[in-house]
C-alpha cells in the first residue's frame, strides 16, 4: 500500500469577534464548514478537453468550503459505458440543440455517476482524509483526529477517542462534531461543453451563405456574396467562449449509527491490521447519494487583446461551475454556506444602518435575496443548535463582485469589503455583532 498522506487545504473559520466593550458579555460564534470534493468529466475528444482540465486541475479549493482531497479528480468520458445504448460516454449537451440535457438524460448521467463513485469507494475515500488515514503496509496503517481537530472548534482533549470512550460525555462529545462536520461532505462532478466564438461565426457564415446562394439562384443577384463578406468579419474581430455546464451533487451518509460503527471497528491510533484489513474490505457502508443536477448557459465574448484565449477559458470555466454551485446551495439546505458578519456599520444616532459579510455576486447574492442571522449555542446534548436572531437583504448598488477576476472588470468594486446588508427583521432583545453567521434562506 503506498503511503497516503491527505492534506488539509483550507481549515475551519473560528468567528471569535465581539464588540470591545462588551466583550465578556459575548458568546463565540462556532460554525462548522462544509466540505466537498470537486471533479470534472474529461472529453478526450473536446478542441479544449487538455485545456480545461489543465484549467481545472489548478482550480483553487471551492471558497467556503473545506476540501477532502483525493488522488483523482477527473473522470474519463471515453471510459464511461451502459448510459447510451451502444455509445460510450455520458449523455452530453451538443451545440443546435435544447440548452440543457432532459431530465431524463441528467438523471441517467447521475445514476452511472453515483455507481463509479461508490463502485470506486470515494465515500471510505473521504473518510480516510477525514480520519487522515497514513501509513505504507497494513502493518504501520492508522489514523487520527488532526484534520478533526483543525476543522473543528474543539480541542485535541474532546476529540481524543480513548478517553471518550472512558466516559459518555465524552463519546457523546466526539460522535457530535464527527457526524456534524462528516455528514457535511459534497462531491461536485461538473461536464462542460464548449464553442468558441470563431466556431459560431463560421457557422453564421456558411449558413448565410447558404441563404445567399438559394437567394441568387431565385433572383440573380450577388447578395449571397454581400452577407458573407459581412458575416466573414466577425471571426477576425472577437475571440470568446460560451459554455454549457452540467454540475451533479453527491452528499456522503454519515450518521451516528455509521459514527459509532466506525469508532468500534475500525478507528485505531496505533498500527492494528486487523482493524485496517476490515477497514479497506468493507463494501456495505461509507456510502454517497446523489442529491440533484444544476445546469448553466455561460457565454463570454471579448474583443481582441482584452483577454487571451487561455485567460478567457480559465475566466468562464470558473465562472460557470461557481454559477452551478450557487444554485445548488440555494436548493439544499445542509450545501448552503454560513458565512461570519464581518462589521457593523450605525448611523449618527448609534443605530445600525448596514451589516456586512464576505459573500456576493459569486455566491448569486442579489437585490432579491435573502439571508438569516444564526446565533448558535450547545443544546443540554453538547449539539450546536443555530436560532435566527433577524433577517437582512442585500442593499442596491452594494452586492460585492468577488467572481473569479472581477477586479480587472470592475476596477471600482476593488475596495469593497463584503456585501452591505440591511436588517428587515430583529428578535427582540437580541443584537447583531461580528461573528455571528449568516445563511441565505428562500423567500
Amino acid at each position: 500500500m503506498k503511503k497516503t498522506i491527505l492534506p488539509l487545504i483550507a481549515c475551519l473559520f473560528i468567528s471569535q469577534a465581539t464588540f470591545a466593550q462588551e466583550a465578556e458579555k459575548k458568546e463565540v460564534s462556532t460554525y462548522f464548514r462544509n466540505s466537498v470534493t470537486n471533479m470534472m468529466v474529461y472529453h478526450a475528444e473536446d478542441e479544449f478537453g487538455y485545456d480545461v482540465w489543465e484549467i481545472f486541475k489548478d482550480l483553487p479549493p471551492v471558497e467556503k468550503y473545506d476540501e477532502n482531497v483525493l488522488d483523482f479528480k477527473v473522470i474519463d468520458n471515453s471510459k464511461i459505458t451502459g448510459v447510451k445504448k451502444n455509445e460510450s460516454g455520458f449523455h452530453r449537451q451538443t451545440y443546435g440543440s435544447s440548452i440543457v440535457l432532459t431530465a431524463a438524460e441528467k438523471q441517467a448521467n447521475a445514476n452511472a455517476m453515483l455507481k463509479l463513485l461508490n463502485d470506486a469507494e470515494v465515500g471510505k475515500r473521504i473518510i480516510a482524509t477525514w480520519f487522515n488515514f497514513q501509513g505504507e503496509t497494513l502493518q504501520d496503517a492508522h489514523f487520527d483526529t488532526k484534520i478533526l481537530q483543525e476543522r473543528s472548534s474543539n480541542n485535541a482533549s474532546i476529540l481524543d477517542v480513548e478517553k471518550a470512550r472512558m466516559t459518555v460525555d465524552g463519546m457523546t462529545n466526539l460522535m457530535n462534531v464527527s457526524e456534524e462536520l462528516i455528514s457535511h461532505s459534497f462531491v461536485l462532478i461538473s461536464d462542460m461543453t464548449y464553442i468558441t466564438a470563431e466556431a459560431r461565426a463560421d457557422a453564421a457564415k456558411t449558413t448565410l451563405n447558404v441563404l445567399g446562394g438559394i437567394w441568387d439562384a431565385a433572383t440573380g443577384g450577388n447578395s449571397g456574396r454581400r452577407i458573407a463578406e459581412v458575416s466573414g468579419d466577425i471571426a477576425d474581430m472577437f475571440t470568446g467562449f460560451k459554455v454549457m455546464t452540467h454540475t451533479y451533487l453527491f452528499q456522503l451518509e454519515w450518521n451516528d449509527s455509521l459514527t459509532n460503527v466506525f469508532y468500534e471497528k475500525y478507528y485505531t491510533e496505533v498500527p492494528d491490521a486487523e482493524k485496517m484489513r476490515a477497514f479497506l474490505t468493507d463494501e456495505n457502508i461509507f456510502k454517497l447519494k446523489y442529491l440533484g443536477t444544476e445546469s448553466s448557459n455561460y457565454e463570454k465574448t471579448e474583443t481582441k487583446g482584452k483577454y487571451d484565449r487561455t485567460d478567457l477559458l480559465q475566466l468562464i470555466t470558473r465562472r460557470s461551475i461557481d454559477k452551478n454551485i450557487a444554485t445548488l446551495q440555494g436548493r439544499f439546505e445542509d450545501f448552503r454556506i454560513k458565512t461570519p458578519v464581518t462589521s457593523i456599520e450605525y448611523d449618527k444616532k448609534g443605530n445600525i444602518s448596514g451589516v456586512r459579510a464576505m459573500i456576493g455576486e459569486k455566491e448569486d447574492v442579489s437585490e432579491s435575496s435573502k439571508f438569516e442571522v444564526l446565533e448558535c449555542k450547545l443544546n443540554k446534548k453538547g449539539r450546536i443548535e443555530y436560532s435566527r436572531i433577524a433577517l437582512l437583504k442585500p442593499v442596491k448598488n452594494h452586492i460585492w463582485d468577488n467572481r473569479f477576476n472581477a477586479i480587472m472588470e470592475n476596477s471600482d468594486d476593488g475596495e469593497m469589503q463584503g456585501t452591505l446588508f440591511k436588517v428587515t427583521e430583529i428578535t427582540a432583545g437580541k443584537e447583531i455583532y461580528p461573528g455571528l453567521i449568516i445563511r441565505q434562506i428562500k423567500g
